[in-house]
């Protein structure tokens, strides 16, 4: 494959895998501070409860509606490095900007003009990382996204700290600040561009489908399994303290799902790349324990068993990233990466904010019994992954590997959708 240094490639600053993983921690550090605190911080400026929840869907509509094409720009001349720099920089804008606006229309705007330019930054983030791992199959993109959850972890427990000192206001700075850091990053992350792809001519049109078609299927039995943990998400910190487990301890185990997520990353990363037959494997486990976890959880009413239960999440988390990233990485087609790590988030928020929604009306209306109306979710995923095993299986390429063991990049279909063997990978929290 040829390459082309990006723009912003500057290898005397180091290892590309230690850029890397600092490109995935920096894109992921602010949404250790948006997370917990930016409703907070929306009430502060005088949102009501349902300003807030509309704006917050809002953004996951966004994100659903412009990932693909944002990510997109990342395939075209300009490459990834310089469309990520110029999200983060406009990131910070917009998030400086919250500070000046008078009214909550006002913010309410300006907060979906931010899920816009959001909603390509961790699409074009594992492009990046992939694209690395395509040309450099020594490297292990498991362990360099595991900084993204170690960010996630440190800046969510610091920001608390920062909060309690300075205030909630300090909320839209520190995610500016965050944005600027990352611009600097991501212009320092490399870039890999070039194709060796075989001709369309050579291609056999019906392959090219039913492998698209099984790109699909897997990208909607992981969207599935990812959007059965919207009522954990939304609503076991409030069942927790219902049931008499103090702030302190609900942080915890917050935290240990976290922790469980990165060992994994680290442990089972290579595992679950080694073929399309292992990582739909991942896929296959995660369904079952995000299941399990679920359908358990409102039973669980001691500490060691919810403990139990917030580990599962290397499982049922962590297990369902590893198995999409390797079949996205194995079936995405040359020269659509970006877009494909686009679809791929669009559809992971799609499907989470369906799920968040129908959460909602389940946990008014029945409790924590509203936990176990999610694994009916994640066995929908396995029902459609097992669809597409039976099509890996009719077109014999469950023992594929990734490109980087031997697989042969190919050229899209007239259409732009056919799907063939290329490194290349993506999902969103």
């Amino acid at each position: 494959m040829s390459s082309q240094p990006a723009h912003g490639s500057l290898p005397w600053l180091g290892r590309s895998d230690v850029r890397l993983s600092a490109l995935q921690a920096a894109n992921f550090a602010g949404i250790g501070i948006y997370m917990p605190f930016m409703p907070a911080w929306l009430s502060a400026q005088g949102l009501s409860d349902r300003q807030i929840g509309l704006t917050l869907a809002l953004g996951m509509i966004i994100r659903m509606l412009t990932a693909q094409p944002v990510a997109g720009l990342g395939d075209g001349k300009r490459g990834a490095v310089r469309v990520l720099v110029l999200l983060h920089v406009l990131g910070a804008a917009g998030y400086l900007a919250l500070t000046l606006l008078p009214t909550p229309s006002a913010i309410i705007a300006a907060m979906a003009v931010i899920a816009v330019i959001n909603s390509g930054v961790i699409p074009l983030g594992d492009h990046l990382t992939m694209a690395e791992v395509r040309v450099r199959p020594s490297l292990d993109f498991a362990r360099m996204r595991l900084w993204g959850s170690i960010a996630f972890l440190v800046m969510s427990t610091l920001s608390g700290f920062a909060v309690a000192k300075l205030g909630i206001g300090i909320v839209p700075v520190a995610l500016a600040a965050c944005c600027v850091v990352a611009a600097f990053v991501a212009f320092a992350a490399p870039e890999h561009r070039g194709s060796h792809a075989l001709p369309v001519q050579d291609l056999d049109p019906e392959d090219v489908s039913a492998r698209a078609r099984l790109l699909w299927l897997a990208i909607i039995a992981s969207g599935l399994i990812n959007a059965s943990h919207a009522t954990l998400y939304g609503f076991a910190t409030l069942h927790w303290r219902s049931i008499g487990i103090g702030d302190s301890t609900i942080g915890v185990l917050w935290s240990v799902a976290v922790v469980a997520e990165i060992v994994i990353f680290w442990a089972m990363g290579r595992r679950a790349s080694s073929s399309l037959g292992a990582a739909m494997g991942f896929l296959a486990i995660s369904g079952l324990a995000a299941a399990l976890r679920f359908a358990v959880l409102p039973f669980a009413d001691t500490l060691p068993l919810i403990f139990g239960l917030q580990m599962l999440h290397a499982f049922s988390f962590g297990a369902q990233l590893l198995g999409i990233m390797a079949i996205v990485s194995m079936l995405a087609p040359e020269g659509r990466q970006a877009r494909i790590q686009g679809r791929l988030s669009a559809a992971n928020a799609c499907l989470m904010g369906l799920a968040t929604l129908a959460s909602g009306f389940a946990y008014e209306g029945l409790g924590a019994m509203a936990f176990v109306a999610m694994a009916p979710v994640a066995l929908a995923g396995l029902a459609v992954l097992a669809m597409a095993w039976r099509l890996a299986l009719t077109l014999g390429i469950t023992a594929m590997q990734t490109a980087g063991a031997g697989t042969t990049p190919v050229a899209l279909d007239s259409t732009g959708h056919g799907a063939l063997p290329v490194r290349n990978v993506g999902a969103n929290r």
